[in-house]
């Protein structure tokens, strides 16, 4: 996991068990058509009430996925 990923985690206050629950059970995922690599992993939830939606960006490097960033985001339409 990047530094960058720790910080957004910490920022939004996401525990690692929600980020495992994503990767095991995302409700889409996604490869990036640019860069095979890369993966993008999306989960539909509810926050106090509200529809939100986790972006979890990974890349695969020697059979493992690093974690890129997260998006913690209301603009479902948008991502999904």
């Amino acid at each position: 996991m990047t530094e960058h990923a720790k910080k957004r985690i910490r920022e939004r206050k996401i525990s690692e068990k929600f980020i495992k629950e994503v990767l095991e059970n995302p409700t889409k995922i996604h490869r990036d058509s640019k860069n095979k690599d890369r993966v993008l992993f999306k989960k539909l939830y509810l926050k106090r009430g509200l529809r939100k939606l986790l972006l979890v960006i990974g890349e695969v490097e020697k059979d493992k996925l690093k974690i890129i960033t997260i998006i913690d985001t209301s603009k479902i339409s948008k991502y999904l």
